[in-house]
């Protein structure tokens, strides 16, 4: 078990990847993400700052450990970038629907 550890009386894997989380636990942790991203964009089709993005990054994860999902915050992180283009691309079409 090198790739376990006791945390707070709990076993945890230390190696876990986002793959291995529930479809439900996906869905939560991917929602919250997109939609602070989408309400912190001031114009569509922009990457916002790495601090801002940071600061999205660091509150999600928060929310992630306070509902008792445990994912290295490596894990989120990387889902987090690969998921970035696709929350602006979303924007950009609910913004074009509007205004047509």
């Amino acid at each position: 078990m090198k790739n376990h550890e006791y945390r707070n009386g709990q076993l945890i894997q230390t190696n876990k990847k986002f793959s291995a989380l529930t479809k439900k636990q996906k869905e939560h942790i991917g929602r919250d993400l997109r939609e602070r991203y989408i309400k912190m964009m001031k114009y569509p089709g922009v990457k916002l700052p790495s601090k801002k993005r940071d600061q999205i990054l660091d509150e999600v994860y928060e929310i992630i450990e306070e509902k008792g999902i445990w994912i290295p915050f490596g894990e989120v992180k990387k889902y987090y970038y690969s998921k970035i283009s696709s929350f602006i691309r979303s924007h950009r079409k609910q913004h074009e629907n509007l205004n047509q």
